[in-house]
């Protein structure tokens, strides 16, 4: 459960981190004054969330001083010094500020976006699918005469390899199509490998939950059977008791029957 609450919480804070960066660069880019007050609020809920954040995985840190050396930028970025210096600057010197914050919001993003990366492992693949877009591209441009055009290439091997195919661009020599028809086989493995990265990653969570649930009632288990050694041992002391008390009266009966004779 915690697990799933920590990746919803992530979820969301990527969510906000960009709302908030396209409504400050909206802000900046129309001089946006009237409706600057929702953006404002919009923007110090962001701020809260980022500190709960923050603080969150401040507590839970093993090491913590690592982590506030890690993770430092999404503190001074959940505080809005934009907003509070607005009363005392103008415009244009606030901007400097906004441009600063939208920095840090972007950095906060990338190190969410990189931790889950590395737990699933997709900053290989993602590096491999990187090098591999850069590679075809430059190829096509130098082994097809019709694909002379960098960005028109970066556009087909794009479409190539997620297995679009608008077929708007296409190649024309026989490298070219040869080409293509590896970059197609590429895309299929590459788009699966991310597949199975992602639905790995979420199943080791489920994993996870499911053995602690285990956990957590095996715990039970053994409380209880701890628990019934204890009632069976009182058990038997009260047989002994009994026992005894029995044996106590049968001599009562005989000293009784003696003294009756």
């Amino acid at each position: 459960m915690k697990n799933k609450v920590y990746n919803i919480l992530k979820i969301l804070v990527c969510l906000v981190i960009i709302l908030d960066v396209i409504s400050l660069l909206t802000s900046i880019m129309f001089s946006i004054t009237t409706e600057y007050l929702s953006i404002m609020v919009f923007d110090i809920c962001v701020c809260l969330m980022l500190l709960f954040d923050f603080f969150r995985g401040f507590y839970f840190s093993s090491n913590r001083m690592e982590y506030v050396k890690s993770a430092w930028f999404e503190f001074v970025v959940a505080i809005p010094l934009d907003i509070w210096l607005s009363p005392f600057l103008g415009f244009n010197y606030l901007i400097i500020f906004k441009v600063i914050r939208i920095l840090l919001l972007v950095m906060v993003f990338f190190r969410i976006v990189g931790e889950f990366l590395s737990n699933t492992y997709l900053d290989e693949i993602v590096g491999a699918l990187v090098l591999i877009v850069i590679g075809s591209t430059l190829g096509l441009y130098l082994i097809d005469p019709s694909m002379n055009n960098l960005f028109d290439n970066l556009w087909f091997v794009v479409v190539s390899i997620t297995t679009v195919g608008y077929g708007d661009i296409t190649p024309t020599s026989i490298y070219g199509k040869v080409f293509s028809l590896i970059l197609l086989i590429i895309g299929v493995f590459i788009f699966s490998a991310i597949t199975g990265a992602i639905s790995s990653y979420f199943m080791d969570n489920v994993l996870k939950e499911g053995t602690y649930h285990i956990y957590e009632l095996k715990e039970k288990v053994n409380k209880s059977e701890t628990e019934l050694e204890t009632v069976n041992k009182q058990l038997e002391e009260n047989n002994k008791k009994i026992d005894e008390l029995k044996e106590e009266i049968e001599e009562l009966k005989q000293v009784i029957e003696k003294n009756k004779s």
